[in-house]
């Protein structure tokens, strides 16, 4: 076509992610990654006038000259990514993009999921798509009578502490049926299907609580836009991406599971979760549902009862105070054998969260 050249590259070279640093930084993006794949397109006198890649089962920093937004270029891109993914085993895929442009994925096939004011979307195509998840939401659905209500706390638990058992057992007070959603996507230190195990075993005491897994609808890698967001700083990032996933929470699991209420805890102290909660207090009570924060719990002597604060007492061996801070379900977890390669791995640093 016009004499192009298309290079696929798996994944690109430290000077093939150069180059497409370089073009990405001249039309407003930011590069974001490693990605698995990159496509860069040159016209015939080799300048380089298009590129896009992909990470995981995201499309993403897609970006294309002025001079070439009539050719097609995106087509001939996600074409080449998706041709690639399909190699690789892929059959779904997400890509996040600007409201403005968004209709042009429907024409390759791809469903709008969510979108946030001027400033985000995010869309799928393949299979299993968002209609496979709702039929699993709705085989776990608990069916309300007339006047009984339902509510959802949405927790990543690496790893599940009091303070989650905390959340839950409030949360699970003030509503007929909770439904407990799990963050699916694995990018934290203890897996999913540890994770996912520790909290049905920690609220298997609450008659009134199903625990269900998010699938990539809920906190996942295909709503987050910082490739896009150059000079953003991470509170502005985050505030958008926050506002996209609640969007998305509201669209899917709202409906679905007729949630009336979200509960989470007290955020004092980290940035991009306090700028999730502010996310829900704007979206959330707009689409019929009450945003309920719950106070942190801390232990008698003012220890904040968090995760976080778990990963750091591992990092020091410091086991008595760890003890103080998890259930006894999660500590036989952590004592067992079952997790010597994951506390290996956060004291080693290697862990991403």
């Amino acid at each position: 076509m016009f004499g192009i050249n298309v290079s696929l590259f798996t994944p690109p070279s430290p000077e093939e992610e150069k180059i497409i640093k370089a073009f990405l930084e001249e039309h407003g993006l930011v590069y974001e990654g490693k990605p698995d794949a990159s496509v860069i397109v040159e016209d015939p006198q080799g300048r380089v006038i298009a590129t896009g890649s992909l990470s995981g089962k995201v499309l993403k920093m897609l970006a294309i000259d002025q001079e070439w937004r009539e050719a097609n270029l995106s087509g001939t891109i996600m074409t080449r990514l998706i041709e690639y993914g399909r190699s690789r085993g892929l059959t779904h895929f997400f890509v996040f993009t600007k409201p403005d442009v968004a209709d042009k994925f429907l024409s390759f096939g791809f469903r709008e999921l969510a979108r946030y004011k001027e400033y985000a979307a995010v869309l799928e195509m393949g299979h299993p798509g968002v209609d496979h998840f709702k039929k699993y939401l709705l085989e776990n659905k608990k069916e309300l009578e007339e006047g009984k209500t339902a509510g959802a706390v949405v927790v990543n638990c690496n790893p599940f502490t009091r303070g989650h058992q905390y959340l839950i057992e409030q949360a699970s007070r003030a509503v007929d049926f909770l439904y407990v959603i799990v963050v699916e996507a694995d990018l934290s230190s203890f897996p999913f299907k540890h994770r996912f195990e520790l909290v049905k075993q920690g609220t298997a005491h609450l008659d009134n609580v199903t625990v269900i897994r998010s699938g990539d609808y809920a906190v996942s890698p295909a709503t987050f836009p910082s490739y896009f967001m150059k000079g953003a700083s991470v509170e502005k990032i985050a505030s958008i991406q926050a506002r996209l996933d609640v969007t998305l929470f509201a669209n899917l699991f709202v409906p679905t599971l007729q949630i009336s209420k979200r509960f989470v805890g007290t955020e004092p102290y980290c940035a991009v979760t306090s700028s999730y909660n502010e996310a829900m207090k704007e979206i959330l009570p707009a689409r019929g549902v009450e945003l309920v924060e719950i106070p942190r719990l801390a232990t008698e002597d003012g220890m904040v009862v968090s995760a976080s604060t778990v990963r750091d007492l591992i990092r020091k061996d410091d086991w008595e105070n760890i003890k103080k801070l998890v259930p006894q379900s999660t500590w036989n977890y952590l004592v067992s054998d079952e997790a010597k390669d994951v506390l290996e791995k956060i004291k080693k640093g290697a862990g991403r969260h």
